[in-house]
């Protein structure tokens, strides 16, 4: 059975609530630096900047959700594991 259907929550230990967001921030970071590069590698371009207007709206559209869904789960996992990991004393 699942912690879910159980109405069982697991905080997670007060440090790690402080840390877990730092973590998910660098995290963050260097796969948007992966992805970047990846752009270029396949592309032979920078990116797209969802602020130039000359882009269009499509592909800011698409960089955009792929870089927000990324950084979504690598925020998902990252809390849900530092929660496992160092449960509350």
């Amino acid at each position: 059975m699942s912690h879910a259907s159980t109405g069982h929550t697991h905080a997670a230990h007060p440090m790690m609530k402080f840390a877990a967001p730092l973590i998910a921030l660098g995290a963050t970071w260097a796969a948007d630096q992966v992805l970047s590069s990846v752009y270029r590698q396949v592309t032979g371009h920078a990116p797209p900047s969802p602020e130039d207007r000359s882009v269009s709206f499509g592909r800011a559209l698409t960089w955009t959700v792929t870089t927000a869904t990324t950084a979504a789960i690598i925020s998902m996992v990252i809390n849900r594991y530092s929660s496992r990991v160092v449960p509350d004393a």
